[in-house]
């Protein structure tokens, strides 16, 4: 069984469309891969080059993705189908943290 990015990217190469939004594709599923407390923390930036940003509101939820970077790469690799679409992960630490209550 084939992962529906697999046949998607397969299909738009045939169409001669290239790749996949894939900063589309992990923005989508943003909250699968890290998680609903995560997902309110953090958002994902851009991809360029096998290389994923993601803002952080507050430094414990970078640190989070930090640490979780290998599971996360792995994740956007099945989700993706193409286990090469990220392999490193930069966290940055931008914006202010939310509210009590957020």
């Amino acid at each position: 069984m084939r992962r529906l990015g697999q046949s998607l990217e397969q299909w738009a190469r045939i169409a001669g469309l290239g790749r996949l939004d894939l900063d589309g594709m992990i923005r989508e599923h943003w909250t699968q891969l890290v998680g609903p407390r995560l997902a309110r923390l953090t958002a994902p930036v851009r991809v360029r080059d096998g290389r994923l940003v993601v803002s952080a509101s507050v430094p414990a939820a970078a640190e989070q993705i930090r640490w979780s970077a290998a599971d996360l790469i792995r994740a956007i690799g099945e989700v993706s189908g193409d286990a090469d679409a990220v392999r490193v992960v930069d966290v940055r630490v931008e914006g202010t943290p939310p509210g009590p209550g957020s």
